[in-house]
């Protein structure tokens, strides 16, 4: 792997809308440590083009791969959405990851 964040810190991170939690290493992505954790996750492509392993980030920092705005409209940027795939971990996070592709959509509007 690439030599993303801080090779020597281990961060957690929180799934708001699952209550699920796993720990990244810093030398990998958060998708890549979100399946080594065995969490579902959605993705199609892992590089960032696709899309679906969108999140939306409530806490923490995270380190853009590549730039989101490519595949992330302004309003999702301006919401907080990252791309898993793309983003390496500053500090611990909290995110709600829209796994049906609607789920967030539907805690924005009830939330």
């Amino acid at each position: 792997m690439f030599g993303f964040g801080d090779k020597n810190k281990v961060y957690k991170v929180t799934i708001a809308n699952t209550g699920e939690t796993f720990e990244v290493n810093g030398k990998i992505n958060l998708l890549q440590a979100a399946k080594n954790a065995g969490v579902e996750w959605p993705c199609e492509c892992r590089s960032g083009g696709c899309g679906t392993c969108r999140a939306v980030l409530k806490e923490g920092k995270v380190k853009e791969l590549s730039d989101f705005a490519y595949t992330l409209d302004g309003d999702m940027l301006d919401q907080g959405y990252i791309l898993a795939c793309q983003s390496s971990l500053k500090s611990d996070i909290v995110v709600e990851v829209d796994k049906d592709q609607k789920s967030i959509q539907q805690l924005k509007m009830t939330g």
